[in-house]
């Protein structure tokens, strides 16, 4: 039955891109403006709380995911997701976070990256490019944490994404 439900999702959402070249998603609480032309979208449901558009026939490239990680237990943080990736980007101050983790975490998406961080309304935002790939995330007063990553989109074009959240 779900299978279904996400069946019907996708060709509603099909049927809006040729509406024009952006498609409101609501995702978590919160709306994007996510590029239309994909060719495929997956929910992988359970706790990996994962929504992935492919933008071409090759599997594997040219996606966007969007990943809800408010709840994320892959990881001890030692405090709320949203708060352990503000203390990462945003050098804030967060004495129960696992420090080492932060470092870590620090050196792989802020040191020698491309990075670039505002708020917008009572969100905190963060780019961080990786070559081949690039992250933005959403992080909320209440630790709520959206992971969005793509592989063909720049800063701009994910900065575009969370413009109406």
């Amino acid at each position: 039955m779900f299978k279904i439900g996400l069946i019907a999702v996708a060709l509603s959402l099909s049927v809006a891109v040729h509406a024009g070249n952006r498609i409101e998603l609501l995702y978590s609480d919160l709306r994007f403006n996510i590029p239309a032309g994909f060719a495929a979208v997956g929910d992988i449901g359970d706790s990996q709380n994962m929504l992935i558009f492919r933008y071409g026939d090759e599997l594997g490239k040219r996606f966007l995911a969007f990943a809800d990680m408010t709840h994320d237990e892959t990881l001890e943080y030692g405090c709320p997701a949203g708060t352990f990736f503000e203390a990462v980007f945003f050098e804030t101050a967060a004495a129960d976070c696992d420090q080492m983790l932060i470092d870590a975490m620090h050196e792989n998406f802020v040191r020698g990256r491309d990075v670039a961080t505002w708020t917008q309304d009572s969100y905190s935002l963060a780019y961080s490019d990786h070559g081949n790939k690039a992250f933005l995330f959403v992080i909320g007063k209440d630790a709520k944490l959206i992971k969005i990553d793509s592989d063909f989109l720049d800063g701009e074009s994910l900065k575009r994404i969370a413009e109406d959240i």
